[in-house]
């Protein structure tokens, strides 16, 4: 496909597309509100597993709003920053893997000269930690998440980093309708991941479905030129 061939850069999703965290996220949710609602005596039970993972991939404020709803903003605030520790803590000791085929078809991916960039509804906190956790800084050429930029749609952050990469045709590659809309509204090649925490379902407005990263190679093409570098 025409449209393939001058592809020049491509941005990927952070959780559930490069790293998996499942675990971390079920391990710090529970134990933090288990902790938090002790600490300040509320009588309620932590969120189940589902409530965690469905929410995963939301802006932050949405996503511990829905993790949370009958608790007052300011409570909200306070277990939140405890879930930011306890996942620091967590991915510091090893919690969480790369995705499939990660890392090694991002290195792939830029010896063929292609720009990359990560794009992330998160917090800084927890995005930090995984940058740190990961050395994902290694792989990508920009960065940046929600948190930095006061919550905005996804759109917003993709199309800071396309300027801030000085992209030509660009690539999405996600695994939640949030990352597939973005990626619609900022005429990008949308990519969906069905490994990660969306389902097959709310990917159908992607170009493209992978099941590792490494299928990217083959959809760019083995032979493709290099390109330099901006």
């Amino acid at each position: 496909m025409k449209q393939l061939a001058e592809i020049d850069t491509i941005i990927f999703d952070m959780d559930g597309t490069i790293v998996l965290s499942r675990d971390v996220a079920i391990q710090s949710v529970r134990r933090g509100a288990m902790e938090m609602f002790e600490e300040l005596g509320i009588a309620a039970s932590p969120p189940d597993e589902e409530r965690i993972l469905e929410g995963i991939g939301k802006p932050s404020p949405e996503y511990f709003a829905g993790l949370f709803p009958e608790l007052e903003p300011s409570v909200r605030e306070r277990i939140q920053q405890r879930i930011y520790e306890l996942e620091a803590e967590i991915l510091a000791q090893g919690g969480g893997e790369f995705a499939p085929g990660a890392p090694d078809a991002l290195v792939q991916l830029r010896h063929k000269g292609l720009k990359l960039g990560l794009a992330s509804n998160c917090g800084v906190r927890y995005f930090e930690s995984n940058i740190r956790a990961f050395r994902l800084g290694e792989y990508f050429d920009a960065m940046l998440c929600s948190g930095m930029r006061g919550y905005p749609e996804k759109s917003v952050i993709l199309k800071e980093l396309l300027h801030t990469l000085g992209a030509g045709r660009a690539m999405m590659v996600g695994d939640r309708r949030y990352d597939i809309e973005a990626a619609i509204q900022c005429d990008m090649f949308p990519v969906g991941c069905v490994y990660g925490y969306g389902t097959k379902e709310e990917l159908e407005g992607a170009s493209v479905i992978i099941a590792n990263l490494n299928e990217l190679i083959d959809i760019l093409g083995e032979k493709r030129c290099c390109i330099t570098n901006s």
